[in-house]
């Protein structure tokens, strides 16, 4: 039968083409299960572990990779069901990036902006944040706003230092500071986990051809990690 003759085939190299050409370069961390976590206890991670800092998961191996970002909430069946998931994007990358869940990645040539909390430690120490900072906009407490160079600087480590001919707040009182960082995603699901196909060429027989990996990524801070 003529139908059975009839095929229409994926051509991955236009596709991969696109995502040469048009790709963002990120950073690509894998992500794995911390082995803090011990089967015989309750499968909660130690807080105190210098590996994950009590988050249950360790990043290894950062690569500098390509991809197509397309919006999430512009897909049809999202948008009738009414779900929104703030800062929530698809990412599309080669085949052999073989992303996997909480894996992060990292736009190294955008800015945004985040704010945060921080309880300030010991008098004289330095206070972590929670993301590395490419510049700082504001810092303060409530009756108290702070200088940068000043009274602070933030070193290539991410943590406010605070200079000892400034102004510091009290141990234990909390500041809010804002700053712009290079925004990072996190694989929450990977909507083809598996994405083969079998392409027919010029040669006798067809091929399984492996398709480019997508993911469901969403901004680290909107994830509870």
């Amino acid at each position: 039968m003529a139908w059975l003759r009839q095929r229409t085939d994926f051509k991955i190299d236009e596709f991969m083409r696109i995502i040469i050409q048009k790709g963002y370069y990120v950073t690509w961390s894998k992500s794995s299960i911390c082995p803090c976590i011990t089967k015989g206890g309750q499968g909660q991670p130690d807080f105190n572990c210098p590996l994950c800092f009590g988050k249950g998961r360790y990043y290894f191996d950062p690569k500098i990779i390509q991809g197509i970002m397309t919006s999430f909430n512009q897909e049809e069946q999202f948008r009738q069901t009414g779900e929104i998931l703030p800062g929530t994007s698809y990412f599309t990358t080669l085949p052999e990036n073989k992303l996997g869940f909480w894996d992060r990645l990292t736009n190294s040539h955008s800015q945004a902006r985040f704010s945060e909390i921080v309880i300030k430690g010991d008098h004289g120490t330095k206070d972590k944040l929670r993301f590395l900072p490419v510049s700082s906009i504001a810092l303060r407490t409530v009756s108290v706003v702070y200088e940068k160079d000043k009274d602070f600087s933030i070193d290539t480590a991410g943590y406010v230092n605070w200079i000892p001919t400034g102004l510091e707040p009290q141990r234990g009182e909390t500041y809010s500071i804002d700053y712009l960082m290079h925004p990072q995603w996190i694989v929450i699901d990977l909507v083809n986990v598996i994405r083969d196909t079998l392409v027919k060429t010029k040669k006798p027989g067809a091929t399984y051809q492996q398709m480019p990996i997508r993911a469901l990524v969403r901004l680290e801070y909107f994830v509870v990690v």
